[in-house]
């Protein structure tokens, strides 16, 4: 078994490795390993760097490597998958030398819907023995010592998996900075997880109860419980709300009032109120809302 952790750049001209559908091409020696000793179900991570730091942004879980011919000949292959590799083939560029491609099972492999730091912390939990030298930083140490493939240990990869695992759930922090690409993907997953290991924004002291709770009227996003045992559902819309939610989250309120006989508070966390509701809205006793919004920010750009 050979698991790898390989580094890439970003290129317009040669999108390699394309994450989303799991594919990643190479030459030479570096070719004649992904087919001689990568073998179906070995790990390969991938790293680069994103706005001057290191991150792991997906993982395969190998099904196979072809050499790049021998994919290129295959008219499934040839229509499916747009790795460059397989398409300067067919133009007749890739004529030469060894080539190969390496296949990810569609179903184990992962694109990270939040790269993993890839930090001093992370890297003194695997076996790679990277050195950090005095007057260079973490980011230069690590990407120094990575910068050729380096195969990884399974307890490396469990490492990994656990680390990835563990980041996805908490997700973003209130000190991550976005990009505006991350910003427009951000999905409401990201906003239930931000929400929840940052209650207090909503100014109570609030436990969390549970998570997507289902009831007779449907799931709920999240549950709190108040200093004083009230109840307090929130949910969470990714755009501008109306009527529409406001009914949803009082059926709710109404379900656990009649239910637990607690006093029921709500919150709606939005991206804003329509305007021609906000006249309704301001009219809310027991219901409060919140808007979410991103930052401007300028910050030093970091280095390798």
């Amino acid at each position: 078994m050979v698991n790898l952790l390989v580094p890439y750049v970003p290129l317009t001209n040669h999108h390699d490795p394309i994450l989303e559908e799991f594919t990643y091409g190479d030459v030479d020696s570096r070719a004649r390993k992904l087919r001689n000793e990568i073998k179906k179900g070995d790990y390969i991570f991938f790293h680069t760097t994103i706005r001057g730091l290191r991150y792991i942004t997906a993982y395969y879980v190998t099904d196979r490597a072809l050499r790049t011919a021998e994919a290129s000949s295959s008219k499934a292959i040839a229509a499916k998958y747009q790795n460059p590799h397989i398409k300067e083939y067919l133009r007749g560029e890739r004529r030469n030398g060894d080539d190969a491609i390496v296949f990810g099972d569609p179903i184990l492999s992962r694109k990270l819907q939040h790269p993993l730091p890839f930090d001093k912390d992370l890297a003194q939990k695997l076996s790679l023995k990277i050195p950090f030298k005095k007057h260079f930083t973490e980011n230069q140490c690590i990407a120094s010592a990575t910068r050729a493939w380096r195969e990884l240990s399974q307890n490396d990869v469990e490492v990994l998996l656990s680390e990835i695992e563990r980041s996805e759930k908490e997700g973003f922090s209130i000190d991550t900075i976005l990009s505006t690409d991350e910003v427009l993907e951000i999905r409401e997953a990201d906003l239930e997880n931000f929400i929840v290991r940052n209650s207090r924004l909503m100014g109570h002291d609030l436990t969390l109860i549970g998570r997507q709770v289902d009831t007779p009227e449907g799931r709920v996003d999240l549950l709190f419980e108040s200093r004083n045992k009230d109840l307090v559902v929130v949910e969470l819309k990714l755009n501008e709300i109306g009527r529409g939610a406001l009914n949803q989250l009082r059926r709710y309120m109404h379900y656990f009032r009649k239910n637990t006989r607690k006093d029921v508070h709500g919150i709606l966390i939005c991206k804003d109120v329509l305007p021609a509701f906000v006249d309704e809205f301001k009219k809310l006793q027991d219901i409060q809302v919140f808007c979410f919004g991103w930052k401007l920010l300028i910050y030093p750009r970091k280095w390798n």
